[in-house]
């Protein structure tokens, strides 16, 4: 077991590593990883209400999932279209989640003027809010850095992977 863990851990090390350094190509296959996950998303909404004989809402959400999961995964044209949909709609979240950290802010400061913790909150808002416009603007920047992140996330598994691997052999 310890073995497999760290020859997995240098896989997904050298996994992360090819991923970093193609980020726009990592990006845009990871329109496969919202397929998977709309299709095992599907095929378990559908089981439960088989299984449960309810074919409501959530049954036909079933459906529907796998329907458009298969659609992505099948016709020319819709992976692209999901992976540019994601790059607006992660600039959308940062525009979204600026203005509740900027309304968490004002409310903090409005409460609790003694502590500091409502300027994080203001200085993050307008970080978020700042990110989300360059996102809009320039989407190929996103494209880019979510690409890199997804890179080191591998290679950060990685490492944990080779040190819980390390970790098993000093216990046994």
């Amino acid at each position: 077991m310890k073995t497999l863990l760290c020859v997995l851990g240098v896989l997904m090390g050298l996994c992360g590593i090819v991923l970093a350094s193609t980020p726009i190509v990592t990006f845009w296959e990871t329109s496969y990883f919202f397929v998977f996950l709309l299709l095992v998303y599907g095929a378990a909404s559908m089981a439960r209400g088989v299984t449960k004989k309810e074919y409501g809402g959530n049954f036909l959400f079933g459906i529907l999932s796998v329907v458009a999961g298969l659609l992505i995964l099948f016709v020319p044209g819709l992976k692209f279209m999901t992976s540019s949909t994601i790059i607006y709609l992660m600039a959308t979240w940062f525009l979204l989640q600026g203005a509740v950290f900027l309304v968490f802010g004002v409310r903090g400061k409005k409460t609790s003027a003694e502590t500091k913790k409502w300027l994080g909150n203001l200085v993050m808002g307008v970080f978020s809010i700042i990110l989300g416009i360059y996102s809009l603007i320039h989407p190929v920047a996103l494209a880019f850095s979510m690409g890199v992140l997804i890179g080191i996330y591998f290679i950060i598994s990685g490492i944990n992977l080779v040190i819980l691997g390390i970790q098993l052999e000093k216990k046994a």
